[in-house]
């Protein structure tokens, strides 16, 4: 984690101002269970400041204390419900204490297998989870991290008390993406 931490600390200290929220979030944001919403693995918040000011009661968690001190000021401006939780991810167990989310998203980032057997159960029945990132083909075309991108199927075995509602594979601006909605059975 500190490594990790170290890294993500340094890039969000040097960066000013949001992207705009996710271009796969906004296709699907109006598919979300609205309520209680975790975005994992926020960095500067873009996208849970996002959904809170439609409504979402956000957590959001990073592993950058620089990140989350970004998201808590923004929210503050925009005065939007939005709590912040530093949670290293590879050990994400201490999320089963904030209770069931009707939502989570996790875009840009590559959950290991900890935090994936983790997600069914922090839903409530009929909740959404989002995961949007880059797939096998951002390594060919920009040498992205193989460990770090997403192969078609290979959530199916964590997820299965969750029905797929929507798969993409698209290219937008930020590169070659794979987009998913979960539903919670």
């Amino acid at each position: 984690m500190e490594t990790d931490r170290i890294k993500w600390n340094g890039r969000h200290a040097e960066r000013k101002g949001h992207h705009p929220p996710d271009s796969y979030l906004l296709k699907m944001q109006n598919r979300l269970k609205t309520g209680k919403l975790l975005d994992i693995a926020c960095g500067r918040g873009r996208n849970g400041l996002h959904l809170a000011n439609f409504g979402f009661e956000v957590l959001a968690t990073d592993v950058s204390e620089v990140g989350l001190a970004v998201v808590e000021q923004t929210a503050n401006q925009q005065k939007v419900p939005v709590k912040t939780l530093q949670l290293d991810l590879d050990n994400p167990d201490e999320l089963l204490t904030y209770g069931l989310f009707d939502s989570i998203i996790i875009l840009n980032f590559k959950p290991l297998s900890a935090l994936l057997n983790l997600l069914p159960k922090l839903l409530v029945p009929g909740g959404s989870l989002l995961l949007c990132s880059f797939n096998d083909l951002q390594i060919k075309a920009f040498g992205f991290a193989p460990e770090k991108a997403l192969f078609p199927q290979e959530f199916s075995r964590y997820f299965e008390t969750l029905t797929l509602k929507d798969y993409s594979r698209f290219q937008d601006d930020s590169g070659h993406r794979d987009g998913y909605l979960w539903e919670k059975k």
